[in-house]
């Protein structure tokens, strides 16, 4: 039999593997230092003197300092390259962690985690554009794939360092080696990260309008916020939610979020081989409509009935990411690559893990999280079915 010629004719994607390794390292540094406070939510609640609720306000203000910095990255980008943008990102989050380890107050925290996250939104809009760069198109799905080993680490090792330190040193001790791995991180890479052609886009007027006026951004950014609603704003919440509401102590809910995202780093390798069998629209499809039912079933019932919802949840989120990122590459202007991903972030960071967390930390203590997850799932589950269906996707 004779070899596919057009299999043949692919770039080779092992020579990327290096680059795209630093930088999934890099990504899990940023993703780590965000996903921390979910864990930490309650310790830092009593810390502080306020209530679960107040305390949310805290997503807020990573979610907020996060979107301003994702939208004017392109400005950064413009004038230090991608290369240098990345840099800035790592360190400037560990400079932010360094901050918190010394805060005592609220308005202290806030002020340091607005920061922190104007640090990691710099990274978001120029790791996309260096992946791409970096690696075949043919291959966007399985690169993607890897550099989304970094959140899904980073939401499995988030609870068990932070019970670590938690029953040892402290939470402030935890920031504090966090903030030095940073800055070194950030050295590595100034003298390691590859370099990118292509220049970064400011966000002015006619390249915004370039991407807006198309349908298809405007649906991948729903999709992309429902996706991190559930990612982060679920997330942040399960321990509370255990605790508060399944009677299991701060230990064994953080236990439980730590092994609830195991099975995903199985099954979010396969992402790009299962896009390249079935095509973009019916994996976001499984991938959407999944992360729905799950959420929704998630709220009630026994305890091992939630841990199970909870630990099939993650498999269906974090495989939406790689088809999502590969899916607006391709509906949006390739020029305008990072700066697609800046709006299409802040539109995610200020709802999905800034808003959305807020709100269910509030309808789950006046209400219930269990109410507050159903209803959640539901609106996810019929918003991507109408979203998925409505999505033209051109081919690659």
């Amino acid at each position: 039999m004779n070899p596919d010629p057009k299999k043949n004719s692919l770039p080779p994607f092992a020579p990327a593997l290096p680059a795209l390794a630093l930088l999934t390292t890099v990504f899990l540094a940023n993703f780590l230092a965000r996903t921390m406070f979910g864990p930490l939510l309650l310790p830092i609640s009593e810390h502080l003197g306020r209530s679960l609720a107040a305390s949310a306000n805290l997503f807020v203000c990573l979610a907020g300092g996060y979107s301003v910095s994702v939208l004017c990255a392109g400005f950064v980008s413009q004038r230090l390259g991608h290369k240098g943008t990345i840099v800035a990102s790592v360190a400037g989050i560990g400079i932010g962690l360094l901050g918190l380890a010394g805060s005592d107050s609220f308005t202290s925290f806030s002020i340091w985690i607005t920061l922190m996250g104007i640090g990691a939104g710099l990274y978001m809009p120029s790791g996309v554009v260096t992946i791409t760069e970096i690696t075949p198109s043919a291959y966007w799905g399985q690169a993607f794939s890897i550099h989304e080993l970094a959140p899904n680490l980073a939401f499995i090792a988030a609870p068990f360092i932070s019970e670590l330190f938690l029953g040892f040193l402290g939470y402030p001790a935890l920031f504090r080696l966090l903030g030095v791995a940073c800055l070194i991180l950030a050295v590595v890479y100034a003298r390691r990260g590859p370099r990118t052609v292509r220049p970064g886009m400011a966000p002015v007027l006619g390249n915004i309008k370039t991407i807006v006026t198309r349908p298809a951004f405007w649906i991948m950014a729903l999709l992309f916020v429902l996706a991190v609603g559930v990612e982060m704003g679920i997330y942040n919440l399960v321990p509370a939610f255990l605790v508060m509401e399944k009677g299991t102590t701060r230990e064994m809910a953080n236990i439980i979020l730590g092994c609830s995202r195991t099975a995903s780093l199985v099954f979010l390798p396969t992402t790009g081989w299962i896009i390249r069998r079935i095509g973009y629209r019916r994996t976001l499809a499984i991938c959407l409509l999944g992360t729905g039912l799950t959420t929704f079933l998630a709220g009630y019932g026994p305890l091992w009935w939630t841990v199970t919802m909870l630990t099939l949840q993650p498999i269906f989120v974090v495989c939406f990411f790689p088809v999502g990122f590969a899916v607006l590459a391709l509906v949006c202007p390739k020029a305008t690559g990072d700066l697609s991903v800046s709006l299409t972030v802040t539109c995610t960071s200020i709802i999905g893990a800034g808003l959305i967390p807020a709100v269910l930390a509030w309808s789950g203590e006046r209400f219930s999280f269990a109410l507050s997850f159903s209803l959640f799932g539901a609106a996810l589950f019929a918003a991507s079915l109408i979203a998925i269906l409505k999505l033209r996707i051109p081919e690659s």
